[in-house]
């Protein structure tokens, strides 16, 4: 039955009738697939060119119909895949391989689905119970030829109705219910003769045949055989010809014609070989034997039954398998040869039993499935009902529910008002507090500037009236007349370095202002950083009265990036802070080290009196000034250090110290290189 919907399937697809392998046809249709580059050309060109192998070359339509559907998974054709499918599934089982049919089918259903056709999901539906049934899975072909015929007859599929009604017929036949069988099949012909269907007819003619046999009317049986045959051939019905050979050849075989039996085996055989059906092979071998073996020739019915045994084994058909170990045992009892007769006659037994229990679980494994499925829908029948009675509850409580909704809503808007409302007055409260902190950290920060301007202020008078008062002290004595030419010179060289300083401290106040008002800007530019150590240390070296020694370590050409002024002041300030606490005779020296690529080290080294920890990290304080005697009593003003911590930050680098008690300090600071382009 599976050809009989595979020709509807094409005739609908090229829209024409199936006919004969035509050679010219074939190569003009392959010239034409060569030639075009279109996708969608070729696989329509496929299809035609598949027409025409069909089942005279199966395995070249399989091959064929392989491409087809490459060609449609390619261009996303679902409906052209699930042709392909469905021609697959067709020729394989021709060819017996009835799992690999079924993989097919399945699939070709899942896309009729997809796409909604109902025809096709009818078509495949009874396919799929084909499969099964040539698998010996009759109940479940039995359901899938009841899914087709209801789905038929929903989309008045008249065609599908009368395959479907034909095939549980089928079902039912090889059930052993021969009457129920019979009535199937006739009312399948019945619809056959009103739609014009003669392939249908053809195919209801032989499974009547066939009952009538079973039934033991063989004369009646070769009738109906003998016009399906006829009509079969006048409508080339390829896979449905050799089936009928078959059953004239069994009728004749029951009637002792064993020379027309065997004719018609021959036929059979000669197009089940063309059509590459190995079941069909096997089974008329079988036949061959068991009418050889009636003729009383033993040794070629032997030579059949070994043929049929070795195909059955090799296709795993159980069925065959069993029925050729009972007529090799009935042969060998024939041949007097009981212990051979019985051994084959074991092994029948042996098979038969295990493929009777194999069916037995395969149907309880059914049963257990269709039970578990009824109790899942009494389940859901029950769940249903619950459900309507909850809607009926539900409705009832509408009005109630809506009153509640109102009221939880109103108390919503109520809670989330009052919830806005107090987060509002913490958030004020934070606020208030915050600032509050702020206030009380700005007032802290404030008293501390105010006590060093205070401090401040007292340094600067101090430090200003100090070389004014000398000065003045000078002129009186000037004026009088009582200084000598070398006390002059003295008094002179003691006013120079005290107005040195004072120029030095109205530098750093005028700098610490700026800073202060952030007026200062950063001129960067590149030099050489030994020449502006170089210039420092000839200039504290005139001034130096400590009899300091001044080393420059740093290499010529050490280029950098940097606010010459700043810098400058930078390394002033350092410089002249390493004398103030270096003792009588000490050194002083400049040193310079890669840090990375990017960035030098300065650093400003003496062997002076050093500091503690607590004095280290009073040393770069911002909110307090600073300032400890130098060992020659020199005082200052604790602004120097905060220069250069500031000026450094502001070029981007940083600044530390490193001392020890007793053995000196080492002030660090970071300098950009010169860039390298």
């Amino acid at each position: 039955m599976k050809k009989y919907l595979n020709i509807f399937l094409l005739c609908w697809l090229v829209g024409g009738y199936c006919q004969g392998q035509d050679a010219a046809r074939i190569d003009s249709l392959t010239n034409e697939y060569n030639r075009t580059n279109s996708d969608s050309l070729k696989l329509e060109l496929l299809f035609y060119i598949i027409n025409e192998y069909h089942y005279e070359n199966v395995d070249t339509s399989i091959l064929l119909a392989e491409r087809a559907r490459d060609f449609a998974v390619k261009l996303q054709d679902t409906l052209y895949q699930a042709f392909a499918d469905e021609m697959l599934a067709g020729y394989h089982n021709v060819q017996s391989n009835y799992k690999e049919a079924l993989k097919y089918d399945l699939e070709a259903l899942r896309l009729y689905k997809q796409m909604n056709i109902g025809a096709g999901i009818a078509m495949t539906l009874n396919s799929i119970g084909e499969d099964y049934f040539d698998l010996d899975l009759f109940s479940d072909a039995y359901d899938y030829y009841q899914q087709s015929l209801k789905k038929a007859q929903e989309v008045n599929d008249k065609l599908s109705v009368a395959i479907a009604t034909y095939n549980i017929g089928r079902v039912l036949k090889s059930m052993g219910q021969l009457e129920k069988a019979r009535e199937y099949i006739e009312n399948s012909m019945k619809m056959s003769r009103v739609i014009d269907d003669l392939e249908g007819l053809a195919y209801s003619g032989h499974d009547i045949g066939e009952i009538l046999i079973l039934e033991g009317h063989y004369d009646k049986a070769l009738e109906e055989l003998k016009e399906a045959l006829e009509l079969g051939e006048k409508l080339e019905v390829i896979i449905l010809i050799p089936q009928i050979m078959g059953k004239i050849a069994l009728a004749h075989e029951h009637l002792n014609n064993f020379e027309e039996a065997m004719e018609y085996y021959e036929r059979a055989l000669e197009r089940f070989q063309e059509l590459n059906s190995k079941s069909g092979i096997t089974e008329t071998y079988l036949g061959m034997g068991k009418t050889r073996m009636k003729m009383g020739e033993h040794t070629q019915a032997a030579a059949l039954f070994d043929l049929s045994l070795k195909m059955a084994k090799e296709r795993e058909n159980n069925e065959l398998i069993i029925q050729a170990y009972h007529e090799i045992s009935k042969l060998h009892e024939k041949l007097g040869e009981y212990a051979q007769s019985l051994k084959y006659y074991k092994m029948y037994k042996a098979l038969e039993d295990s493929v009777f229990s194999e069916r037995q679980k395969e149907q309880f494994a059914q049963i257990q499935i269709k039970y578990e499925m009824a109790n899942k829908d009494m389940e859901i029948a029950l769940l249903n009902q619950k459900e309507e009675q909850r809607k009926v509850q539900l409705q009832n409580e509408e009005f109630f529910r809506n009153i509640l909704v109102v009221i939880l809503a109103f108390t919503g808007v109520l809670l989330i008002t009052l919830y806005r409302s107090s987060v509002r007055r913490k958030k004020i409260n934070n606020l208030l507090v915050a600032h509050q902190k702020e206030m009380e950290e700005q007032s802290r920060e404030l008293a501390g500037l105010l006590e060093m301007k205070d401090k401040f202020f007292s340094i600067v008078s101090h430090d200003l009236r100090s070389p004014i008062n000398a000065l003045g002290g000078i002129l009186d004595m000037l004026d009088e007349g009582s200084l000598t030419q070398e006390e002059l010179r003295q008094l002179t060289r003691s006013l120079k370095t005290r107005l040195d300083n004072t120029r030095k401290l109205l530098d750093n106040l005028l700098d610490w202002a700026l800073v202060q008002m952030n007026e200062i800007t950063i001129q960067e530019e590149t030099m050489d950083l030994n020449h502006l150590v170089d210039d420092n240390l000839s200039f504290f070296r005139e001034v130096n009265d400590k009899h300091i020694h001044f080393l420059n370590e740093v290499e010529e050409k050490t280029m950098v990036l940097a606010d010459k002024n700043m810098l400058d002041l930078i390394i002033r300030n350092l410089i002249a802070n390493s004398i103030k606490f270096t003792g009588e005779g000490g050194f002083v020296e400049v040193s310079v080290e890669e840090r990375n690529n990017d960035w030098l080290i300065v650093e400003i080294r003496d062997n002076g009196m050093g500091m503690s920890e607590e004095q280290k990290a009073q040393l770069f304080n911002t909110t307090t000034l600073y300032t400890t005697k130098g060992t020659a009593n020199e005082k200052g003003t604790g602004l120097g250090l905060k220069l250069c911590k500031e000026f450094v930050e502001r070029m981007g680098g940083e600044i530390w110290v490193e001392s020890t008690e007793g053995e000196g300090s080492s002030f660090k600071f970071t300098v950009k290189k010169e860039p390298v382009f």
